[in-house]
């Protein structure tokens, strides 16, 4: 059971003196762990606790299954470098493993004559449920730290290990995102030992991570674990972070581990599944050519299932945990397709020989007949219908970037509005500190998947390192302020701009709500603009009521 905020403020206290003086250990109910002190770029000293277990490997039988706790351990555990990082499919690095359940804790450094329980945010990466991990150098905390927060991040399993099911209960599925659950709990636990307040909870996410926090919010699973979301390009009607029917890929895998084997029922595939090494299903899960590989489901009823219901019923009967939303996009999320023009124009080459191409997956057509009158109406969203596609690319990569990550966050920005605050912004700034590749296309905007990470995170990837920002435009580095601050302001406030700031221009942001979609764009200024994507939002909603199957799941 969460620390009561009293009891956690005094238990707090009570550990101030082994974090200032005895090296950084911290006394959890599991064992001692010791953790190190970095200094951000800007020289300020915060505390980091990197590969804290905080669930038990989930090897042989416990394959598949919710995670359990983690064992108890001897002496001083040594968290000082990031944990093994989960199985990510078609992505092999050394430190891959099983072993993978880690958490991080990264914190100010505390004074005892200033001891306050602190806000806690919570991040959950991205790579759609199939890659990422936890790691500092991708995800650093120090700027978000000097703004008086603790941030906490961990992994989850990934791929067939955190998404594989046989569509019962047998394998329910979505492991990954229970494994999420299970850290939030560890921070309603724990997070007072490092200076957190576990009422302050704010969880955040880009991709997959994004709709992640979307599936907390709409799962009863998650309810108390944290006050307020933050989702960057995903929600819970994100169309590519479901799958309608994942039971052929369990066999499919097992097929391409062993080619003759002859499983009769689901407790034989999962028996198979169980007793052979990680590194096989690894390989194996490049091989299958199952077109979806697994990904978040709607579970059959049974005890801890995370998700038995329509998201997008949920949403709009406002069946939900009611916390304040900060969701957003990049302008123009799918533009890094034109990185390789010679793929994008056949991509577009395709859509329009066979229009049915351009239906969102999941969109789940009432009559299949109509695939090619709704792919044509598709199309004539963004051109004419005697156009070629492959002769407007920035409207295809516009088509691309609204059907699979506008459409969605708006649409649940504004079911969610009906029962909650949500706060809805678009990220256009087109900067080198965010790797802009400026590339320029008719028809279609600059800022990438992604690109908004730079401005909130220390990274240092390859050639990239934005630790002396002095390196970069003065338009640049105030971006980055900018969003350090809007991020920080609603893990604190619940508000991105609580109070008049002339940082943030002075600007209040306006709330959404179910007929008015006003957003704050970020851009060389912040701007309050209403829906942006000329009118064509409406025709999509217009499309979705009238071909598609009700109730919705996503959008």
């Amino acid at each position: 059971m969460p620390f009561p905020q009293f009891s956690s403020l005094l238990l707090f206290l009570s550990m101030i003196f082994c974090l200032v003086v005895s090296e950084l250990l911290v006394e959890l109910p599991n064992g001692l762990i010791q953790g190190y002190t970095r200094k951000s770029p800007n020289n300020v000293a915060f505390n980091a606790f990197q590969g804290i277990p905080y669930a038990k490997p989930p090897l042989g039988k416990l394959r598949f299954q919710p995670p359990v706790p983690a064992d108890n351990w001897e002496g001083i555990l040594q968290t000082k470098k990031d944990g093994s990082r989960c199985y990510s499919v078609k992505k092999d690095t050394k430190d891959e493993n099983e072993d993978c359940l880690f958490i991080n804790v990264y914190t100010p450094v505390l004074k005892i004559e200033n001891a306050t329980l602190l806000p806690v945010m919570v991040y959950f990466y991205g790579g759609g449920f199939r890659d990422g991990a936890s790691q500092y150098n991708v995800y650093g905390p120090d700027y978000l730290i000097e703004h008086d927060v603790v941030m906490v991040s961990m992994n989850y399993r990934l791929g067939p290990f955190g998404f594989l099911t046989t569509g019962d209960d047998v394998i329910p599925g979505n492991v990954g995102l229970k494994d999420q659950v299970f850290a939030l709990k560890w921070v309603q636990n724990n997070i007072a030992l490092f200076g957190g307040d576990n009422t302050k909870v704010t969880i955040f996410g880009q991709s997959a991570g994004a709709a992640s926090v979307g599936f907390h919010i709409v799962s009863k699973q998650s309810t108390g674990l944290f006050r307020a979301g933050i989702a960057e390009s995903g929600s819970a009607l994100s169309n590519w972070g479901y799958l309608a029917d994942p039971k052929p890929y369990g066999y499919e895998l097992a097929s391409k581990i062993n080619s003759s084997i002859n499983l009769e029922t689901n407790e034989d595939l999962l028996e198979f599944l169980q007793s052979v090494p990680a590194k096989v299903i690894d390989i194996a899960s490049t091989k299958t050519t199952n077109i979806h590989h697994p990904l978040p489901v709607i579970e059959v009823e049974h005890e801890g299932a995370f998700l038995t219901k329509s998201m997008y019923s949920m949403l709009e009967s406002g069946e939900i945990n009611k916390v304040p939303l900060l969701m957003g996009v990049n302008s123009e999320e799918h533009i890094y397709q034109a990185q390789d023009m010679e793929s994008l124009y056949t991509t577009a080459e395709n859509y329009n020989k066979q229009l049915s191409k351009l239906i969102p997956e999941n969109m789940n057509l009432k009559n299949k007949t109509d695939a090619d009158i709704v792919g044509k109406k598709i199309k004539e969203i963004y051109m004419k219908s005697d156009s070629n596609m492959q002769d407007n690319l920035g409207l295809t990569i516009a088509y691309k970037s609204e059907s699979r990550f506008y459409n969605p966050c708006m649409r649940h920005a504004q079911l969610q509005s009906k029962y909650t605050d949500v706060y809805f912004y678009q990220f256009s700034y087109a900067g080198v500190l965010g790797e802009n590749t400026n590339i320029s296309l008719p028809g279609a905007e600059k800022c990438t998947h992604g690109e908004e990470l730079y401005y909130i995170f220390k990274r240092k990837m390859n050639s990239y390192d934005n630790a002396d920002l002095s390196l970069f435009s003065e338009a640049d580095v105030l971006t980055q302020k900018r969003m350090v601050k809007i991020w920080t302001n609603f893990a604190k406030y619940m508000n991105p701009t609580p109070t008049k700031d002339p940082l943030l221009q002075n600007i209040s942001w306006p709330k959404m709500d179910t007929d008015e979609t006003p957003f704050v764009n970020i851009a060389n200024d912040l701007s309050i603009q209403s829906e942006v994507k000329n009118g064509r939002y409406l025709k999509w909603i217009q499309i979705f009521e009238e071909y598609s199957k009700h109730p919705l799941i996503v959008f």
